[in-house]
């Protein structure tokens, strides 16, 4: 799944996928989904007592990783069909991966505007979400980040020397400053500008771009009539109303445990999250880094330092209405850190998120911090 990731949205360089969805398959408890690479493939899966059948569910591949739709209405009112075209047509506008898509022909683009059609608005949405928590954050999620994470090493050589000088000439080459680093135009009839200020420039929307196609399908299923639904895309999670037996949807969170090597190893759930609304998104620094001279390497870059964090907050799962939100703020967290997060959640409480911080204490011990809609949540 790793280089899948890599390829489409770039999520194992700011992200882990720290999601389960707990119990035999969701009807009694919780969806267990854990990390697993592959879609779901039985044609039915047994509860405690009921079971999913095959029109309450539908799973496949998209964006280098696997989805899972899951309806507690009486049947689903979707095709598979229907839902990976409607991926496919998101990934024209967001995925990197895609030569022809919005954003990368934006990327090989030399300085100077950029016109282009968005009829289905994903690329609006993406880019005016990502300024608004640019500017909310400080800088803390940047969507040009990625010159940072290839500088150190985060997509193909790990060992690369690194210094002030290169990280300031990586750092000439990011900034998502409306009107200084580029300038986005909404010009009428689904036509629009992007005009590139710098050389070197490059927008990768990987830690939103993913929630955001959860919520665009999340919509959809409610244009067709679903009250009741469970969205999973690479971990970012979005429900409404109940599960079949009338439960709320229960969800687990990893427990971050650190491998030798920086790989993925078998998750333990340290809590359990009961939404009947609403997204949630993990981040994560624990399995994603590498190792030199002694010194371990977050794959979290600082955007404003160029430099990866050296903090002690472990992971960040975010609730609120969107799950492009949670996964945006999410990652910002993890670049924040404990404390200015903390802060961050005091100052900024119109934003209406809930959050659980994982983070270590000056003594090396695991702690936890929730806001109190987060611990309302909470088994």
């Amino acid at each position: 799944m790793e280089n899948r990731l890599q390829n489409m949205f770039g999520k194992e360089i700011h992200k882990t996928r720290n999601w389960c969805v707990i119990s035999k398959f969701i009807l009694t408890g919780a969806l267990f989904l854990t990390a697993c690479d592959a879609p779901v493939s039985e044609e039915k899966f047994e509860t405690d007592n009921d079971e999913v059948r095959i029109d309450q569910l539908i799973s496949g591949y998209a964006q280098g990783t696997s989805y899972t739709i899951i309806t507690g209405d009486d049947s689903l009112l979707v095709s598979q069909q229907e839902i990976d075209n409607l991926l496919k047509d998101f990934d024209t506008s967001l995925s990197s991966y895609i030569p022809e898509s919005i954003v990368s022909r934006f990327n090989v683009a030399s300085p100077g505007v950029y016109y282009f059609d968005d009829q289905q608005q994903y690329f609006q949405q993406c880019i005016e979400e990502s300024m608004r928590v640019y500017d909310r954050t400080k800088g803390a999620f940047d969507p040009t980040v990625y010159p940072l994470v290839a500088g150190w090493g985060f997509l193909k050589d790990p060992g690369m020397e690194m210094d002030q000088h290169i990280v300031d000439s990586l750092l000439a080459m990011t900034g998502f400053r409306s009107g200084i680093d580029f300038d986005y135009k909404n010009l009428g009839d689904g036509r629009f500008s992007l005009t590139k200020k710098k050389q070197g420039l490059r927008m990768d929307f990987n830690a939103i771009a993913q929630g955001l196609s959860v919520d665009v399908v999340a919509k959809y299923l409610e244009e067709k009539g679903h009250e009741n639904y469970f969205v999973e895309i690479g971990g970012e999670v979005r429900v409404k109303g109940r599960n079949r037996e009338g439960h709320f949807w229960r969800i687990g969170v990893d427990a971050p445990k650190e491998s030798n090597d920086g790989r993925d190893e078998i998750r333990d759930i340290t809590n359990v999250v009961n939404l009947r609304g609403g997204a949630v998104a993990t981040s994560g620094n624990y399995r994603k880094y590498y190792e030199k001279d002694g010194i371990k390497y977050s794959h979290t870059i600082n955007p404003v330092t160029g430099y990866p964090v050296q903090h002690t907050l472990l992971s960040a799962t975010v609730w609120s209405a969107q799950a492009s939100t949670s996964d945006a703020y999410a990652t910002a967290f993890m670049v924040m850190g404990t404390e200015k997060a903390m802060e961050f959640l005091e100052t900024n409480s119109d934003l209406h998120l809930e959050v659980l911080l994982i983070f270590t204490n000056k003594k090396g011990r695991m702690e936890k911090f929730f806001t109190p809609g987060m611990k309302r949540f909470l088994d």
